[in-house]
């Protein structure tokens, strides 16, 4: 339902809407979802708020700009801590699927109140900085995943520590279940690093279809993992939820390190 406190706010939430249509005009948004999400945040970024939103709906047009126009910005940030490529790559990874991926995608945090881009640049920022303080940790790749912050929950952490290797073969038993076409897609994305656009481009097919078998591809590994570990270990159903919901926000790298080992 449209806004109507007063036809001068609704005059202005509708011009609001109409530029940010001229500057994304492949990009499609219902007028009242924008006046919805503009009602919670700020107006001084409105057209970048529309992309946001547009995004969080799974609009493809929505998803390519921000893959091809906003993450570019990452680069730049990054290349202040560690130039390397591999590096800065991987960062970009984990952040656009922490930005776009799931129920829980970041993106839909965004309210407008500064530009876009800063936005994803601070995060860009907080994941590198995160990315090297969780490298100097490993001794080498493929050992047990540690997580990036320390947990604040000191029992949690310890539960984390001790199921390690159940975690890290429930998540490999999950990968190995997988269709072969839904693991070359996880590896196209993790692994390859390849842009949301550019697997489409290869499956022809749409930005908004890869998204959706992303999504239903993580959630799979996920609920499959839940499924192996509520059998294996004797937890309080807090506790096993906790758990998995650290294991939710590792499984960028936890994914990226999986695949890039060889098969044994």
């Amino acid at each position: 339902m449209e806004p109507a406190d007063n036809s001068s706010d609704l005059a202005e939430v509708r011009q609001l809407y109409d530029e940010a249509q001229r500057t994304w005009p492949d990009v499609e948004l219902a007028f009242p979802t924008f006046a919805a999400r503009l009602a919670a945040g700020g107006r001084g970024h409105a057209a970048d708020l529309y992309l946001a939103c547009a995004c969080a709906e799974q609009s493809g047009p929505a998803l390519a700009e921000l893959d091809r126009i906003f993450l570019r910005c990452v680069r730049d940030a990054v290349s202040r801590i560690d130039r390397s490529h591999d590096f800065v790559s991987e960062v970009q990874q984990i952040l656009r699927e922490r930005l776009l991926v799931g129920p829980e995608a970041k993106i839909r945090e965004y309210r407008g109140g500064g530009a876009l881009t800063a936005w994803i640049r601070t995060a860009a920022v907080r994941t590198a900085l995160n990315l090297r303080r969780r490298s100097k940790q490993e001794t080498k790749r493929g050992t047990s995943l540690e997580p990036f912050e320390p947990l604040l929950d000191p029992e949690i952490a310890l539960l984390r520590q001790r199921h390690m290797p159940e975690i890290d073969a429930a998540l490999r038993r999950a990968i190995a279940a997988l269709d072969p076409r839904e693991r070359l897609l996880l590896h196209f994305y993790y692994v390859d690093g390849l842009t949301l656009a550019k697997i489409a481009a290869l499956e022809r097919v749409g930005v908004s279809t890869v998204f959706r078998r992303m999504n239903a591809t993580t959630q799979a590994v996920l609920a499959s993992i839940k499924s192996e570990l509520t059998d294996k270990l004797q937890l309080s159903s807090d506790s096993l939820n906790s758990l998995l919901g650290h294991v939710r926000d590792d499984i960028d790298l936890s994914l990226s390190q999986v695949l890039g080992q060889p098969a044994t």
